[in-house]
């Protein structure tokens, strides 16, 4: 069995969610959450939005100065709204899951850090590789394959 691990040679990826989608994919998906990820913490050759560490500090501090305008959260309610809109789920539930995701206050966007085994991860559940050289996208990680890191 071809892993992760073995085909990008690294034991680990790292990732930075939201606790509100974290809490969207554990009510409605089954615990199956959508990642992209970098192989390491703070990779040196993507871009700050492809860097788990820099995702973290920034979203850390819009919670802590609770910073209403931050653009930031915009974009996660975006991504977090098209990935509901494009999901299997009822209208009823989706309808309900945008008007949460639109209220939702900034503390609901606190960010977890998480560190994927990807020894457990065939590489068939890779999606495919991102805009940086240190980027990967696995949409169906089960929490056995997670470990909250920080939160």
């Amino acid at each position: 069995m071809s892993t992760v691990a073995r085909h990008l040679n690294k034991p680990f990826g790292f990732t930075c969610q939201s606790w509100l989608a974290v809490d969207i994919a554990d009510r409605h998906f089954g615990s199956s959450y959508r990642a992209w990820f970098a192989t390491t913490l703070n990779p040196p050759h993507n871009g700050n939005s492809s860097n788990p560490l820099l995702l973290y500090q920034e979203l850390d501090r819009i919670v802590q100065l609770n910073d209403l305008n931050h653009s930031r959260i915009d974009q996660l309610r975006i991504r977090l709204a098209r990935w509901i809109g494009g999901s299997s789920l009822s209208a009823h539930d989706i309808a309900n899951l945008l008007a949460e995701i639109t209220s939702a206050p900034i503390p609901a966007f606190r960010p977890q850090l998480w560190k994927l085994n990807l020894s457990n991860i065939h590489v068939s559940r890779l999606v495919n590789l991102g805009q940086y050289p240190d980027e990967y996208l696995v949409r169906d990680l089960i929490p056995t394959e997670i470990e909250v890191i920080a939160s």
